[in-house]
C-alpha cells in the first residue's frame, strides 16, 4: 500500500509539472501591413486612442488605430528598440547608446535624455522598457546573455536588478497591462504573463509570428505584436478575457 500511495504521489507532481509547462498556441486574428521600416516596439495609449511606434533606424512614430502615420520625430545615431507611453510623455530607448529619450507626447519635443550605462556589445543593450505600476518602478531589460530587468525610480537610477535568463531565450518587449507584467520573446516566439512583484511565470503562450519584437494591448484589450523584418502587425484575442 506505501508503495502504491508513493507512486500515485509521483503520478500527481508528474502532472502538475506537465501542466505546468504546458503552453497553449495564440493564433491572430487579424494583421496589417504598416509603412514604418523595421518596427522594434509598439505601445497603445489610451489617452490618445494612439499607437507610438519605435524604429531600428532611430525613428519615433505616432499613428491612428489603422496605423495612419499622425506625426514623428527622428533622433539621429540612434537603435530604438523600446517605447513607452503614459499620456503625457513618451519614452524610446536606444539599445546602442543606452539612452532613455523622453518626449512631450503632442509636440514630440525632446524633453530629457538619459543615459544608464550597460557592459556588453552594441546590439545586446536595453531592449524592453515600461512603467510597472505594481512597484511604481520603471522596468527596463536587456536583450539576452543576459536576461536582465532593471527596477529604476522616476528619476531613471537602477534600485534593483532580476536575472530573467531562465524565463526565455530572450526578451523583446515589456508591458504593464491589467496587474501584470506581459513579456514578448522573439527568439521563443512566445507571450509571457509575469507576477510584477515576483517575476514568476504565471502562464505562457506560443505565437505563429516571426520575428515577433513589439507588445501591445489596444483599446479592448486585444494583444498587438509587431514583426520587425515583416513589417506587420498582428491582432490576437486575449485569452485572459473570457
Amino acid at each position: 500500500m506505501i508503495f502504491k500511495k508513493y507512486i500515485c504521489i509521483g503520478i500527481t507532481i508528474f502532472t502538475l509539472s506537465v501542466n505546468a509547462q504546458k503552453v497553449d498556441k495564440l493564433k491572430p486574428i487579424k494583421s496589417v501591413s504598416v509603412k514604418i521600416p523595421e518596427p522594434s516596439d509598439i505601445c497603445y495609449d489610451s489617452k490618445t486612442d494612439t499607437f507610438f511606434i519605435v524604429s531600428d533606424t532611430g525613428v519615433l512614430y505616432e499613428t491612428d488605430k489603422d496605423f495612419n502615420v499622425l506625426k514623428k520625430q527622428v533622433q539621429k545615431g540612434t537603435d530604438f528598440e523600446a517605447v513607452a507611453s503614459d499620456g503625457s510623455f513618451v519614452y524610446a530607448v536606444d539599445e546602442s547608446n543606452r539612452t532613455v529619450y523622453k518626449y512631450d507626447s503632442k509636440t514630440f519635443k525632446l524633453i530629457k535624455s538619459t543615459v544608464i550605462p550597460y557592459d556588453g556589445a552594441r546590439n545586446k543593450g536595453y531592449e524592453s522598457f515600461d512603467f510597472n505600476k505594481t512597484t511604481n518602478k520603471y522596468a527596463l531589460l536587456t536583450e539576452s546573455n543576459p536576461v536582465l530587468l532593471f527596477e529604476l525610480d522616476t528619476e531613471f537610477k537602477i534600485t534593483n536588478q532580476t536575472d530573467l535568463s531562465s524565463m526565455a531565450s530572450d526578451i523583446s518587449s515589456a508591458r504593464f497591462y491589467d496587474g501584470f507584467l506581459w513579456l514578448l520573446s522573439d527568439e521563443d516566439m512566445m507571450l509571457l504573463k509575469v507576477n510584477p512583484l515576483t517575476y514568476d511565470v504565471i502562464k505562457k503562450w506560443s505565437l505563429p509570428v516571426i520575428n515577433p519584437e513589439g507588445l501591445a494591448f489596444d483599446k479592448e484589450g486585444n494583444i498587438v505584436i509587431s514583426c520587425d523584418d515583416m513589417q506587420r502587425v498582428y491582432y490576437f484575442n486575449n485569452p485572459e478575457k473570457k
